[in-house]
């Protein structure tokens, strides 16, 4: 399957593999990057083959300024995903559903960015400081894992930059759209504290 064929497909985690990820989301850590303090984040890489992982060497992230005009040209180092959670059946489930859906060859690297996205009480947090936007690749893949006492941030697939989207749900418990990079722009609403108890999102996105 060529990259301009596949289009969008929605899916769901099981139960088990959403409470197998929920609890690593506490672990993550801040950063000095401009999202750092709102966007706790880990990052690693992996080829997907036979139903195994493979970890792939830590390199820096970075996306040009036209792509990203919130943190382009930035070389972003984080922390690895822990092995716990690489080594977990939840976490090999999800490159098999997205491999799958998007028909991803096995040497391609899958980029994996494990986020927890806080939110405030009577402030709004950008959930997407970059707006309406495309990551730079074929495939993206954004898995939200839980949704604590929060209200927006719902996940948006646009058929162009400056157009509406198609597509705004507030996926939680495993709920998740994988879609083609290069044909379609997502975004993410604002989002906030429905009231002083700990509010957050927790994400991963996969890009191939």
């Amino acid at each position: 399957m060529a990259a301009a064929d596949f289009l969008l497909q929605l899916g769901q985690l099981t139960n088990t593999s959403v409470a197998s990820l929920t609890t690593s989301f506490a672990n993550l850590p801040k950063s000095d990057y401009l999202d750092g303090a709102f966007r706790l984040r880990r990052y690693s890489n992996f080829t997907y083959a036979a139903e195994s992982l493979k970890e792939l060497p830590a390199k820096a992230f970075s996306q040009n300024q036209d792509i990203n005009e919130f943190q382009g040209d930035v070389a972003r180092e984080y922390q690895p995903i822990e092995s716990a959670v690489v080594s977990s059946s939840a976490f090999s489930e999800m490159f098999k559903k997205f491999k799958q859906m998007a028909d991803i060859t096995d040497e391609t690297p899958i980029e994996v960015h494990q986020m927890r996205i806080l939110g405030k009480t009577g402030a709004s947090t950008e959930a997407a400081p970059e707006g309406v936007h495309q990551d730079g690749f074929d495939y993206l893949a954004v898995f939200v894992i839980e949704r604590k006492n929060i209200e927006g941030g719902e996940i948006c697939v646009h058929p162009g930059r400056e157009q509406a989207p198609i597509m705004k749900h507030a996926f939680d418990k495993g709920e998740f759209v994988v879609l083609n990079d290069r044909r379609f722009w997502h975004s993410a609403a604002a989002l906030q504290a429905a009231n002083d108890d700990p509010a957050y999102m927790d994400v991963f996105v996969l890009t191939a």
